[in-house]
């Protein structure tokens, strides 16, 4: 009985306290800063989802992570823990991010109003139910884009967004969107015969839109949705002023329905986690030792955070290893705060971010060779960017010095844009991979020509096996840039073989 009331007090009531804490913090914050003053910078998604997502594991890391600990988790350590981690997060996340939805619709009430010029006077709300209006609709203005979607990028969906002008404005749209999802994994002639299919399927579709087949209307926020019926707009006025247009798209729900049953499961979700970690918590023995160690506040003696931590401090062991990858996170955070989609940017937005493509360069763009490799095509895309690179040039740094070796990483990047705009003619190119493709040609040379101890060779040929060779073949296999990837690979190689030719000596006593 002692040892559950333990329990409880030392791990099951702080998540309570933490869990509950960071949801009313988040929502409050989220109300008060997006809601009632409209001054947060950040696209829908990422209020709605990703930072939900990932605010939880702030307070579990800081608070909450030491505490689980105490538990005795069979397995192993690392693994049970993480378990109990991911638990606790989930348990957080899911609350909060049904809340957004609950937040978003709930804070708003329908203004219902005599003609469209009325929207410009309520310039803080969402929702609008007007009576009287006509649509231009042969002024309509189209955009079509496509992004990729789901794990590995799986998924291709198109969109086609009309904004078609009210009458007696000039800066409110009815917004009218299609959209289409297919597999990312067809072959070209297939993607543009379905391509064609949906750009015709919607043309006659709009001919007989009813404009007026609509209980009221939601004003879009800042999302990928009004950016990209502003895109529409800008191509017949591209000096326009962005902020100024609004964008009411058509809602047949009966509008005191809107919010479902969110409220409940906000409340619901949350007391489902809870109990859940109630008997996680309870299964488990104590850890004597922990939990004395824990007591008298002494540091864990294997400490997984820390060490990435560490791994990432550019004054530390690996300074060019850690320099390289922050380089690329804070990249992706200023896209992400610019209003880049998080998981599927757009060419067209990698462009204007600084992606790499044939024409802009051949005209004096020459910066996009440098700039394009700290650009990621997504979250998942620099993910798996940073762990290539964290591997590839924790093996070279104590070889080549962390100037050399940031030297090497960007000439090699340099080299494989190069590479990419010869080989493709209108493709916009992202990402390190070329860089970090450079630095495996590096880790290729020093293996072929024995620089790598004996002992380091089977473990530096394993890794370019499963980086480098599965990379290339998932390459072959369509919406990966492998000319960048051996032209990275290939100047890595002849610049290792450069240095092997110049200094053998010096590279074997690094490396032993």
């Amino acid at each position: 009985m002692n040892n559950i009331k333990t329990k409880l007090q030392e791990v099951y009531i702080p998540f309570l306290i933490v869990s509950i804490g960071t949801i009313l913090f988040y929502n409050i914050f989220r109300w008060t800063l997006d809601i009632k003053l409209g001054i947060l910078p950040l696209k829908e998604n990422l209020l709605n989802f990703w930072i939900p997502f990932t605010l939880p594991w702030i307070p579990i890391l800081i608070w909450l992570r030491r505490r689980i600990r105490i538990l005795n988790v069979r397995g192993k350590r690392d693994n049970g823990y993480f378990g109990y981690q991911f638990a606790m997060a989930a348990a957080m996340a899911v609350p909060i991010i049904i809340s957004q939805n609950y937040i978003e619709k709930g804070s708003f009430d329908l203004n219902e109003i005599s003609s469209i010029s009325k929207v410009k006077e309520l310039k803080n709300e969402k929702y609008f139910k007007i009576n009287s209006f006509n649509i231009d609709h042969n002024s309509s203005l189209p955009y079509l884009t496509a992004r990729t979607s789901g794990r590995n990028n799986d998924n291709l969906n198109f969109y086609l967004y009309l904004a078609c002008p009210f009458e007696e404005t000039s800066s409110i749209w009815y917004g009218v969107e299609y959209k289409k999802n297919l597999s990312n994994r067809i072959n070209e002639q297939r993607k543009n015969s379905e391509y064609r299919t949906f750009l015709n399927k919607s043309e006659r579709e709009f001919k007989t839109y009813n404009f007026q087949d609509v209980e009221y209307f939601e004003r879009l926020g800042y999302s990928d949705d009004r950016d990209g019926f502003i895109e529409a707009i800008k191509e017949r006025n591209p000096n326009l002023n962005e902020k100024e247009q609004i964008i009411l798209v058509p809602k047949n729900d009966v509008f005191e329905e809107r919010l479902g049953n969110s409220f409940f499961w906000i409340f619901g979700s949350f007391g489902i986690g809870a109990l859940v970690l109630l008997v996680m918590v309870v299964i488990p023995k104590i850890d004597e030792k922990e939990l004395n160690d824990f007591k008298k506040n002494k540091p864990l003696k294997e400490d997984d955070l820390k060490d990435m931590l560490g791994f990432l401090n550019p004054m530390g062991k690996n300074k060019a290893t850690a320099i390289l990858l922050l380089l690329n996170i804070i990249a992706f955070l200023i896209m992400t705060f610019d209003g880049l989609n998080i998981v599927s940017p757009t060419p067209k937005e990698l462009l204007e971010i600084g992606g790499n493509r044939r024409i802009e360069v051949m005209n004096g763009e020459y910066w996009r060779l440098f700039s394009s490799m700290f650009i990621h095509g997504g979250i998942l895309h620099l993910f798996m960017n940073l762990i290539g690179l964290g591997l590839g040039s924790s093996l070279l740094e104590n070889i080549l010095g962390s100037v050399k070796l940031i030297i090497t990483y960007i000439v090699c990047g340099i080299l494989a844009s190069l590479a990419s705009i010869y080989w493709h003619e209108n493709t916009v190119s992202v990402g390190a991979s070329g860089a970090i493709f450079g630095l495996y040609g590096l880790i290729l040379a020093f293996t072929v020509f024995k620089i790598y101890p004996n002992y380091m060779r089977g473990m530096t040929w394993m890794l370019l096996g499963l980086y480098a060779g599965l990379s290339l073949l998932f390459g072959f296999l369509g919406g990966i840039d492998n000319a960048a990837h051996f032209g990275g690979l290939i100047s890595g190689f002849v610049i290792g073989g450069i240095l092997i030719l110049t200094n053998k000596e010096q590279l074997k006593k690094n490396a032993s």
